[in-house]
């Protein structure tokens, strides 16, 4: 029985920015936990008691320094990025409003994509890969 191995059960949420034709990918660091030196789209881990698109605009906040309009909820799947956890993920289309890109330092680098750019970029996250499968 799976329940048995897994000990830490999460909730994340993630976002594909959309500026005009554009899309945001960041690239996540190569000692990273989960996807390292992967691209990815930005989000996080939903705290607890928190509602996924308040804890996605923090997220995005955190990692990017941009402000957001979540507009619709693409998809949901679950997840193990490690055998002791489990994880519920939600992908979330949002328009970008205002601010200038700054990575965090759980990145290393920030590229705006063409749909056809993004469909062939690798690395991928099991994040970017989500969409990937949506769009194609």
């Amino acid at each position: 029985m799976i329940l048995k191995s897994i000990k830490y059960f999460t909730a994340g949420i993630h976002v594909l920015i959309k500026k005009g034709d554009l899309y945001l990918v960041l690239r996540r660091r190569q000692d990273d936990l989960d996807d390292p030196n992967c691209w990815d789209l930005p989000g996080g881990g939903i705290d607890y008691g928190e509602q996924p698109f308040s804890a996605l605009e923090r997220e995005v906040a955190e990692e990017t320094g941009l402000k957001i309009k979540v507009t619709s909820l693409l998809t949901t799947w679950g997840l193990s990025p490690r055998p002791e956890r489990w994880s519920i993920e939600l992908l979330a289309q949002a328009e970008y409003v205002s601010g200038e890109v700054k990575i965090s330092p759980e990145h290393s680098d920030h590229k705006w994509l063409g749909r056809e750019e993004l469909l062939v970029l690798e690395p991928r996250s099991e994040h970017l890969k989500a969409l990937v499968n949506i769009w194609r």
